[in-house]
């Protein structure tokens, strides 16, 4: 079996030089010069094209920051058809670079990220010019829309984040503006947009799409899935009967969050290892644990102080614990 196979015949990695180090079983100089073996340390020509890379997307966010605070500072000395017209020239500019640079390139696909980015300007300028009375829920919605294209094209991840991050604002937004109100209903709708984005990502990924093998869109994105998962707990937590029984959704959602807890501590330990991934969800279940022994215990006052420092001292320890014993075991099954 692979599990049973003779160490000495499997390739090193640079995460077993490391543990053979920690155990000091191999010095300073022996792990330099074991990584440079492998390739893991990164040459003069690695760190030449991260320095290039680095700076080109530097120069391409602080060219589009230039662009919107250019307006905004000189927007009551220009004429109307100089903003929509500047904006359209750099607009075609950038689509323009895509072409000469090509889309296969990272040059190219920036380009592409600051045409994206410059749609938005265009329609926020336009809005404000002819005073078109839309709400924000709209700016955010037509620019994600007028973007898909570009997104399904470019395969570059950021331009993918950006048009999931234009949907999370929209969606709030609409639920204010037009809803009136926030309600589970939008978080539920937060959660369906951001896990089921997650979800196709980790699909991709395990099919071996290669511009989704990076690991920190689906990390920055279960940010705000366990956040609209938490709060409706937490408000469930401290709801009286009638609130409950007026919400549906309310009594839903936590139920939704446990079941996703679960799935996530199994997939994430078992199936892909993500440390990251496993301490949001720990430190999410540690949250709303502790705020539900605070609700039971508050009449204890200053006592209820002393148990939950103690609890969360205990719970850290526990996950930490857990969490090195799950990277052991992964360490143990690619040796």
């Amino acid at each position: 079996m692979e599990h049973n196979r003779n160490p000495l015949e499997s390739l090193p990695t640079a995460n077993q030089l490391r543990h053979l180090a920690q155990r000091d079983l191999l010095s300073a100089e022996a792990l330099e010069r074991g990584l440079k073996i492998i390739n893991h340390t990164p040459d003069r020509e690695k760190w030449e094209r991260f320095l290039s890379i680095v700076l080109l997307i530097l120069g391409a966010g602080f060219t589009v920051s230039g662009i919107y605070f250019f307006f905004a500072f000189n927007w009551a000395n220009m004429h109307r058809f100089f903003k929509l017209g500047l904006l359209e020239i750099a607009m075609v500019v950038s689509i323009g670079l895509v072409v000469w640079l090509n889309l296969d390139k990272l040059s190219g696909k920036i380009a592409l990220a600051v045409s994206g980015l410059l749609v938005g300007a265009l329609i926020a300028v336009f809005g404000q010019v002819y005073q078109t009375g839309a709400d924000s829920y709209q700016l955010f919605l037509t620019w994600a829309l007028l973007i898909t294209g570009w997104v399904l094209i470019s395969k570059f991840t950021p331009l993918w984040f950006l048009w999931i991050l234009l949907f999370n604002l929209a969606l709030p937004f609409y639920w204010s503006q037009i809803i009136g109100e926030i309600n589970n209903n939008l978080f539920l709708s937060l959660f369906l947009l951001d896990g089921g984005a997650i979800l196709i990502w980790e699909i991709a990924h395990a099919r071996g799409t290669e511009w989704l093998q990076s690991r920190w869109t689906p990390r920055l994105l279960s940010l705000p899935t366990f956040a609209v998962l938490v709060i409706p707990t937490i408000t469930l937590i401290f709801s009286s009967a009638r609130e409950r029984s007026n919400d549906p959704w309310l009594n839903l959602m936590p139920v939704i969050y446990f079941v996703i807890s679960l799935v996530v501590l199994y997939v994430y330990s078992q199936k892909i290892l993500d440390l990251f991934m496993l301490t949001i969800c720990a430190f999410s279940l540690i949250v709303t644990f502790n705020i539900w022994v605070f609700d039971v215990l508050e009449s204890l006052d200053e006592l209820l102080l002393c148990i939950l420092s103690g609890m969360f001292i205990g719970q850290a320890a526990l996950v930490v614990t857990w969490l090195r014993k799950v990277s052991k075991s992964w360490e143990a099954q690619n040796s």
